[in-house]
């Protein structure tokens, strides 16, 4: 398995950072509601379990995305060996240099 490009990933520490100020923006509302009084303690603890776990799973997702599709432009794949002298020209085609000139008669064929 030579020919196999080693698996690209992200760092998970990162990733896991990311998700977990992500997760505290979106349960920001809750911690005010707790804090005052509106939103008892449990619902708050479950509130934020939720948006961590929703937050991971969007920045584990749009990084693996962008970590599948990242692929380095500075190593395109090869490309197959080609003739050397004329790389367009197929091998039955008259040399580039075999020009005839436009006043020059053409060969009389002798079977007519």
């Amino acid at each position: 398995m030579s020919g196999e490009r080693p698996a690209r990933s992200v760092d998970p520490a990162l990733m896991f950072g990311i998700s977990l100020g992500l997760s505290l923006l979106l349960w920001w509302p809750t911690l005010h509601g707790a804090l005052n009084g509106s939103v008892d303690i449990t619902v708050a603890g479950l509130r934020y379990l939720a948006s961590l776990g929703l937050s991971w799973v969007g920045v584990f997702a749009i990084s693996t995305l962008f970590a599948t599709y990242g692929h380095d432009a500075s190593t395109p794949p090869a490309l197959p060996p080609g003739p050397i002298d004329h790389p367009l020209r197929r091998t039955e085609d008259a040399p580039a240099d075999a020009t005839t000139p436009a006043d020059a008669t053409p060969a009389e064929n002798p079977a007519a």
